[in-house]
């Protein structure tokens, strides 16, 4: 699905994927490597699926689109205060599997998680990025946790984890979701889906104190927000924008 017209920006149908045909380069963010074992740690024990389902969804779109480039915009891991053990071996594991299915080079964009993890990503061959990165004209990707100085008319941001609320035979289901957001200064703010499987994502809203990006928080016309919910089985639905989704979701 093509995002904004010109831009060579596409959804890979399905996927919390972004992908910038011009540059052959796939983008994703918040994976959260090791965060079963965080989570073991607090005594909740949890099945270590999380970097086997994120290769499972990359391999098909590697696979599909033989991309020479991947961006991953920030939280590639969990714990804010160390390096885990689960995070440094799967980090370096998945690093080296797209490097083992052609993919040319590997950026990490630092995220508010992504303490201690610079010299792994380095060793297993990737490159680490401090602040944005340009992605081409125009066109830059920040975590979005913090902002950066650089000027772009269209800037991709993970962070936020959006997700939508969707009745479905009786029953509320949440879907992850891309969101499309106009900036007051004619720009716009594009904030990928998580790919974890457990970070199953933050309802939408029309409230902009609510979002945790000061992208959004200061720059964001959330009332004309366009979320594009994505699915393996359905694929890819673009939604309403807010102000009359708002009406129809209640």
């Amino acid at each position: 699905m093509s995002l904004i017209d010109g831009s060579g920006l596409f959804i890979v149908e399905g996927t919390p994927i972004l992908y910038h045909k011009p540059s052959s380069t796939i983008l994703f963010s918040d994976l959260h490597l090791g965060y079963e074992q965080a989570m073991a740690e607090a005594g909740v024990f949890l099945p270590r699926v999380q970097l086997r389902r994120a290769i499972l969804t990359l391999d098909r779109v590697v696979m599909g689109l033989k991309p020479k480039k991947a961006v991953i915009v920030g939280d590639i891991k969990h714990a804010f205060d160390r390096l885990l053990k689960q995070e440094a071996l799967e980090t370096a594991k998945l690093l080296e599997w797209l490097s083992s299915r052609g993919v040319d080079k590997v950026i990490v964009i630092r995220g508010n998680h992504d303490n201690y993890i610079p010299g792994v990503v380095t060793k297993s061959g990737g490159e680490f990025v401090e602040d944005y990165l340009d992605v081409d004209k125009g066109i830059v990707a920040v975590h979005g946790h913090k902002k950066a100085e650089f000027d772009a008319d269209i800037i991709i941001i993970g962070h936020e984890h959006p997700a939508i609320k969707i009745n479905v035979a009786g029953s509320r289901v949440k879907y992850p979701a891309f969101l499309i957001v106009p900036r007051e200064d004619g720009g716009t703010i594009v904030v990928l889906p998580a790919l974890g499987v457990y970070q199953t994502g933050n309802p939408v809203t029309l409230d902009r104190s609510l979002y945790l990006s000061p992208y959004i928080r200061e720059e964001g016309v959330v009332e004309e927000a366009v979320p594009i919910i994505i699915d393996e089985s359905v694929g890819s639905l673009k939604l309403p924008p807010l102000r009359e989704l708002d009406k129809i979701l209640g």
